[in-house]
Parts: C-alpha cells; sequence; structure tokens
C-alpha cells in the first residue's frame, strides 16, 4: 500500500474522529488502518530493529508492538480514541516501512 493511500486514510479518520466517530464510515476507515497496520508491520519492524541501540530504537519497537495490539476489533468506550490510536499506528508502521524500504534499495 502506499503512503499516499495510508495518509488518505489517516487524515479522514483524524476527521472523523472529531466529527463522526461511530457508523460505516467510520468502521469501514478502522477496517481500512487495520489492513494497512498488517500490511507494514513486519517491514516496519525490521526497520525499528535495524535502529542503533538507543531511546529511538525502543520507541520505534514499542510503536510498532502496540500498533499491532489494535488490530483484533474492539468495542471502545470511546470510539474517537480507538480512530485515533489506529490512525497514528498505521502512519507511523507505514512510514518505517518505507524507510525501511529505502534502506533496503541498492545504491545507484
Amino acid at each position: 500500500m502506499s503512503r499516499t493511500t495510508v495518509a488518505a486514510d489517516v487524515a479522514t479518520a483524524l476527521r472523523l474522529s472529531t466529527a463522526a466517530p461511530t457508523g460505516a464510515v467510520a468502521e469501514a476507515v478502522r477496517g481500512r488502518l487495520r489492513e494497512h497496520i498488517k500490511a507494514h508491520a513486519d517491514q516496519a519492524d525490521r526497520y525499528a530493529h535495524s535502529l542503533p541501540e538507543g531511546r529511538a530504537r525502543d520507541v520505534a519497537i514499542d510503536t510498532v508492538r502496540h500498533a499491532r495490539t489494535l488490530l483484533p476489533a474492539q468495542n471502545s468506550k470511546d470510539p474517537a480514541a480507538s480512530l485515533r490510536l489506529l490512525a497514528k499506528g498505521a502512519d507511523y508502521l507505514s512510514r518505517y516501512a518505507s524507510a525501511q524500504e529505502t534502506a533496503s534499495r541498492p545504491a545507484a
């Protein structure tokens, strides 16, 4: 999935979280965000573990771990918060996966 597609779904989710965090549209966006997380999790995890020892590496590893905990559909008491968490998880994992892809390309 492209960064553009993920970014569009993230922007939609963040708008929905303030206006209409429940309903069919919000559920569809939640589903797409979960798919983005699934699609990018392994590559994002490789990127996180490739970072040098330190706080940035620890944060990246924890971010990937936390995003994976969001995959099972949950009945949240705060649907706006859950939508924002999924959006941020998808966004960060997409960024990490993109960085991993760039790092693994052969030098020209």
